[in-house]
């Protein structure tokens, strides 16, 4: 399947708006509505954009009635005084009212694009079917960084719901590989799985971690080069196990090393990861995630020799 070309949201208003001096008059009607909620989409991305990049001053903290002042001790440079989050200027707070002012023009772009695509007002071209799909892939691209977000939010407040239990590791690693099954083939991927002999068992919320493992098997497959090789393992660390995802794909930079975990960071200047969307958000997620399970995220790796992406989890007492 060839992947339709990514287009700005301009773009996409451009091409409506050539359908819409072609269509007829009810047609036109229908096609101007839907440059309508497009061009509110993109003032309301430009929005979320001008957020995202530039950061936003953090929110004044609630200050404490204390019946003796103190004078505040030095931070210690290896003491974590505050979330990636907060250190990268982002007040999540701010974020909390763009779903309700986001996904509803979402949803009707995206509905209205699947209605065109259906044939709702006459056939399309194969043209126009693949820039109609380019507009979905872009809202799809949207809901993912709203979902994020949300995320995001619900950790910060401590709404985020775990469910720990014992199990087996291996059980993970065989569900985390049926997930990405097919998607590595589609890459021509080859995936080896290896545990000791003795498998440990490991103690965490179940599917948390998968949802983890497979942020960590989803980025080997994307940022591997066709054809790579992908191992797949756990290990005893006697309190913890330990799970890994290994590539011979692009590797990380030392700068990358640096930055990796903080929200809405990505290592844009690898070809590979320009070519595929993302948030640069799940890492950061995934460490969050890991850190209520007493668990940790731990990644190492050279330029254009791979790299290795480990989380662990307590063994159960």
């Amino acid at each position: 399947m060839i992947a339709a070309p990514e287009i700005s949201l301009s773009q996409a208003l451009e091409t409506l708006g050539k359908l819409e001096t072609v269509a007829p008059t009810a047609t036109a009607a229908k096609l101007k509505h839907i440059a309508g909620l497009l061009q509110h989409l993109a003032n309301e991305n430009a929005y979320l954009n001008t957020l995202l990049t530039e950061g936003v001053p953090a929110a004044p903290m609630r200050s404490m009635p204390q019946e003796t002042p103190a004078a505040a001790p030095e931070p210690d440079d290896d003491e974590e005084t505050s979330s990636d989050a907060e250190s990268a200027g982002v007040d999540l707070t701010l974020f909390s009212s763009l779903n309700d002012a986001l996904r509803p023009p979402l949803i009707a772009v995206r509905g209205r694009a699947e209605l065109v695509q259906a044939g709702l007002l006459g056939q399309i071209t194969p043209d126009q079917d693949i820039w109609l799909q380019a507009i979905q892939e872009n809202t799809d691209r949207a809901f993912s960084v709203l979902d994020a977000i949300q995320e995001m939010i619900a950790i910060q407040k401590a709404e985020i719901r775990l469910d720990p239990v014992n199990f087996i590791s291996t059980d993970l690693l065989s569900e985390g590989w049926e997930r990405i099954r097919d998607r590595a083939r589609f890459y021509n991927h080859e995936i080896t799985i290896q545990a000791p002999e003795v498998v440990p068992l490991a103690r965490g919320d179940f599917y948390q971690s998968l949802l983890v493992l497979t942020d960590l098997l989803d980025n080997a497959l994307r940022y591997t080069p066709t054809g790579g090789q992908i191992r797949l393992s756990v290990d005893s660390l006697g309190t913890h196990a330990l799970f890994s995802v290994a590539d011979n794909g692009i590797g990380l930079t030392p700068d990358d090393l640096n930055h990796i975990g903080q929200p809405f960071w990505r290592a844009d200047h690898h070809r590979l990861v320009r070519q595929h969307p993302g948030t640069g958000l799940r890492l950061y997620l995934a460490k969050q995630i890991l850190a209520l399970q007493d668990g940790e995220l731990i990644f190492s790796g050279e330029p254009g020799l791979g790299s290795t992406f480990s989380f662990t989890l307590r063994t159960p007492d």
